[in-house]
């Protein structure tokens, strides 16, 4: 056992047994292992505090080893126990030396090569940590590794691993035939984008000085703006028509294929099997189920492992991007093994995708539930094999995951957090959707609670119940049966200029559920809320999970 590990095995125990003899009597042997993850629930003085170092979002908050002091000391002012310390963003870059992942220093992304190249985050926060007893968790992004913008990372430099997408748009046809995709309607434009503005929904289209824009009345382009040349000029949205707003590509595009007194159409769809880098998503996420990629994530795992004195590993985006991948000639193989037949029409017999206004409907295929089912099972066996694989690295290292909470919509990831015991009854479910759970796999999970509601009748029934802090923390012990320890996390963006709300949705979570996590490190410095967790986390607390004798006994279920 490593020294770190030693040490913090004997506190634990002497904390441990003060706690158990001051408050409610829970007992290791006596029970099962549910009886006893459930009984923890009620014991106020056992609750991990959890908070998240995102990598990308503090960069400049944790780029020496003074700023690393001072946060990790806040960190351990505000009782909180436990640091998940991101390690590998969703890029595919690292703050570390390493054998398999590319440093921030060698990126292209101006936001990330300023970064110290000799400088190792990981040894500074395990330093600092040690000081106070603070357990460290490791984060990687799992299945998502590279830019798409940026076209780097390592998704990137390895085409076979990206997911295949199903990509289905709505495109603009000008009179000459040529096309190009829409990429949403009222919305925010991003980068190579090209973005529809109806007068449903806005009176002027929200222009910037790096786009284009064409105005179009009764299908006919009436005016062209180049906002690069007028300098961001209004563009009012025509109540018999819209505004096509194109940046990058797309406002290439324009240029080289629109003219005042053409028609344009955007009522065609098209549809293409693409890898994911040539759509237009921010991350390029990898195939689960392909060998490499498996074998990539291990090695960033066995690195971690060997090279650092951590308390654990946590997964995020550890799924596949959405309901449209993967469907690439592997996956097709592999599921035509698993239901016995071939599938003739590709993807159509999985699902199609019709549009209802400028909304995407997914239409089921004969195999829609039974692919949902696939995934899921793909997701299931990954953690399995993770958890057997960092077992026989090192029995110590703990091993959880980072989720949304929301069960009932959590299958178009391809993820099935929930217990085996857990038989939800769902449309797209199959009868033996409970199979694919994976908690029992965990040492821990944490649940994103990320909704501005705290109790459930601060809805008045606007949406289900699980919409709210409340709802999910129920939904999130519901659906996981007590299999491990749950831990309800907060989006703190959701609570901006609203710190009574954020004490009481705190308090929800700790009443109902294992502990909390906070995400993230940046809005606590950014609304100096230091001083309100000290307020609200006002006395020390167990970790359920350090607790040797709980964890034994919850491995040997």
């Amino acid at each position: 056992m490593k020294k770190k590990k030693m040490m913090k095995f004997f506190s634990a125990m002497i904390v441990t047994m003060v706690v158990l003899f001051t408050s409610i009597p829970i007992h290791a042997d006596n029970g099962s292992p549910k009886d006893l993850v459930e009984n923890i629930v009620k014991n106020k003085n056992m609750k991990a505090r959890i908070l998240w170092y995102d990598l990308s979002a503090n960069l400049d908050s944790l780029d020496t080893p003074e700023k690393v002091a001072d946060i990790v000391a806040k960190t351990a002012q505000a009782n909180i126990n436990t640091i998940v310390l991101d390690v590998k963003n969703r890029s595919g870059f690292v703050p570390y030396p390493s054998e398999y992942s590319p440093h921030l220093s060698e990126s292209q992304n101006p936001n990330y090569n300023w970064y110290p190249e000799d400088y190792d985050l990981i040894e500074t926060v395990l330093e600092e940590a040690k000081k106070y007893d603070i357990e460290v968790h490791l984060n990687i992004n799992v299945f998502s590794a590279g830019d798409i913008v940026y076209n780097e990372g390592p998704a990137i430099d390895n085409p076979d691993w990206q997911t295949i997408v199903y990509d289905v748009n709505r495109i603009v046809t000008e009179e000459n035939g040529n096309t190009y995709p829409i990429h949403g309607f009222d919305q925010s434009r991003g980068t190579n984008q090209l973005i529809i503005y109806t007068p449903e929904n806005n009176d002027v289209a929200p222009v910037n000085r790096w786009g284009i824009d064409v105005v179009v009345e009764n299908d006919t382009v009436v005016d062209i703006i180049d906002q690069a040349i007028t300098g961001a000029e209004e563009v009012p949205v025509p109540e018999n028509g819209y505004v096509v707003s194109g940046h990058g590509e797309a406002r290439q595009w324009i240029l080289d294929n629109v003219e005042v007194g053409e028609q344009l159409d955007i009522a065609s769809v098209d549809t293409q099997l693409k890898p994911v880098s040539e759509t237009t998503g921010p991350a390029a996420f990898m195939n689960p189920i392909n060998p490499d990629v498996r074998d990539y994530t291990w090695n960033v795992i066995e690195e971690l492992v060997e090279n650092y004195d951590i308390d654990g590993i946590t997964l995020d985006r550890a799924r596949y991007n959405n309901i449209y991948t993967d469907f690439s000639d592997l996956s097709r193989e592999k599921f035509e093994e698993s239901i016995g037949q071939e599938i003739v029409n590709w993807p159509e017999d999985i699902f199609t995708v019709e549009f209802e206004g400028d909304e995407k409907v997914i239409q089921p295929g004969p195999y829609y539930q039974e692919w949902i089912k696939w995934r899921a099972q793909n997701i299931h066996d990954y953690f399995e094999a993770t958890k057997n694989f960092l077992r026989d690295l090192d029995s110590d290292v703990l091993f959880n995951t980072y989720v949304g909470s929301w069960h009932p919509l959590y299958y178009s990831e391809g993820v099935n957090w929930g217990s085996k015991d857990y038989h939800p009854e769902y449309d797209w479910a199959a009868e033996n959707y409970n199979e694919t759970g994976y908690a029992n796999h965990l040492d821990f999970l944490m649940t994103g609670l990320y909704y501005g509601d705290v109790t459930i009748d601060e809805l008045e029934g606007r949406l289900p119940y699980w919409y709210s802090v409340e709802g999910a923390a129920d939904l999130s012990m519901e659906a996981t049966q007590y299999d491990t320890f749950v831990y309800g996390s907060l989006y703190l963006i959701q609570y901006q200029d609203r710190p009574e709300d954020f004490k009481r949705a705190i308090e929800m979570i700790e009443e109902k559920m294992h502990g909390i996590m906070l995400f993230d490190l940046v809005y606590i410095e950014m609304y100096d809320w230091w001083p309100l967790l000290e307020e609200v986390f006002d006395k020390e607390t167990t970790i359920p999970h350090s607790v040797p004798g709980f964890l034994q006994k919850l491995r040997s279920y």
